[in-house]
């Protein structure tokens, strides 16, 4: 009986340690329910594997991904996004994935290129992640301020925000969310491409140049004339609310931001919230951003078949892509499941958002291979940011920006 029992306990000791635990980290918040429920639904499928989800902040979730290139501990799966991607990629920090070519064929090319060096994917892609427009529909009716149709163009947009911007009740509501709109950032940037932008860095040969052309000029100007010049939003440093949370309390009629925040509009029930056009500039077709993030495999993961299988099941099968959609986020094959994402966001003016999907832009998805990407950017970001705080004149931030950011593209390859 003795020797049965030690032989039982041997047996579970072995079960328990045959199960791979696989650490999945990202840095979303908004998705966090979506991405639990994800976890559990992958974890009651495995008999040998359990998912681990891990929520780390912004700021320190880069500190965590630095371990990656120090060849220490690290997640086994990761959100990447493409600003960052090169310098991790090219310091080899990164397993490449094989996919099956069913997997392969599946994907949307547009959203994996970014991510495939010499013909190997280091990134698979999560579901776009589109900048949209919300609007809150009772200000508008309640300004008499019309709803914003196909045709919406910026000048119309910023009379809306105009009329937006008022005191209701002892409380300040405002127009738009200026403050979020630093032309060199995704949501900025999407009013730079609508305008005719062709992106901030341009590539010759094996050279890189920086582009702050009259279009970037004038959209930043535009952008940042709506908290200083028309004050139709709070300054950065005035605001004691970001623009999601004024918009989610009610105290803001547009607001521009990703895609993703569907979840979080739920938090107010009286909030009465839809999507609208992006506005058209000089009568082009709007052009918004669609984020690309990834997910990747550290070459420090002890797991990456797991942490692989994982990613493929993730983005391409039928219970996740139905789950996301259900929830109102846009699933790896979002086009696939269109008739799920629509149904979950009813008169919600939804379809504006695959409207404007063929359209949309990825970011800085042509310089994957030039390794000194973040620091370009953050340069850039640096002297914005300064225009924005009113700390400096755009001009000169511009003239700064461009100055530094030619000096670092010098140096890079």
């Amino acid at each position: 009986m003795k020797n049965t029992l030690l032989l039982l306990a041997a047996l579970s000791v072995s079960t328990a340690s045959a199960v791979t635990t696989i650490d999945y980290a990202t840095w979303d918040g908004t998705r966090q329910p979506a991405d639990e429920a994800l976890i559990a639904a992958y974890n009651k499928l495995q008999s040998d594997v359990v998912v681990k989800y891990n929520l780390v902040p912004w700021g320190v979730y880069w500190q965590k991904a630095a371990a990656m290139v120090a060849g220490g501990s690290t997640y086994d799966v990761m959100w990447m996004n493409l600003d960052n991607f090169p310098f991790y990629q090219s310091q080899g920090a990164l397993a490449p994935i094989t996919l099956d070519a069913k997997t392969s064929a599946a994907l949307p090319a547009t959203r994996t290129s970014p991510y495939r060096v010499n013909n190997q994917l280091y990134g698979v892609p999560l579901g776009p992640q589109p900048v949209t427009v919300y609007i809150n529909r009772a200000l508008f009716k309640e300004r008499g301020v019309p709803i914003p149709t196909a045709n919406w163009t910026y000048d119309q947009m910023l009379a809306a925000a105009k009329k937006l911007t008022f005191v209701k009740d002892g409380k300040q509501i405002y127009g738009i969310n200026g403050a979020d709109l630093q032309a060199d950032l995704e949501y900025g940037m999407s009013f730079y491409f609508g305008a005719g932008g062709q992106g901030l860095i341009k590539k010759s040969g094996t050279s890189y140049t920086a582009s702050l052309d009259p279009v970037f000029q004038k959209t930043a100007q535009q952008l940042l004339d709506l908290i200083y010049v028309h004050k139709v939003s709070p300054g950065p440093q005035a605001a004691t609310q970001q623009g999601y949370q004024m918009f989610l309390a009610g105290q803001m009629g547009i607001l521009v931001q990703g895609s993703w925040m569907v979840s979080t509009w739920s938090q107010n029930k009286d909030l009465d919230w839809a999507f609208a056009p992006f506005p058209s500039e000089n009568g082009l077709k709007p052009r918004p951003v669609v984020s690309a993030h990834a997910l990747v495999v550290p070459q420090g993961s002890k797991n990456k078949e797991a942490a692989a299988k994982f990613i493929t099941w993730m983005n391409t099968s039928t219970q996740a892509q139905r789950l996301l959609a259900q929830r109102g986020l846009l699933p790896t094959l979002a086009e696939s499941y269109k008739s799920q994402y629509l149904q979950a966001l009813p008169g919600r003016n939804a379809q504006t958002v695959f409207t404007q999907l063929p359209n949309s832009v990825v970011i800085n998805s042509s310089l994957r291979s030039l390794k000194g990407l973040p620091e370009v950017l953050t340069v850039l970001s640096q002297k914005m940011n300064l225009a924005w705080t009113g700390n400096a004149k755009l001009p000169d931030a511009i003239s700064q920006a461009q100055t530094e950011m030619t000096n670092l593209l010098r140096q890079s390859k």
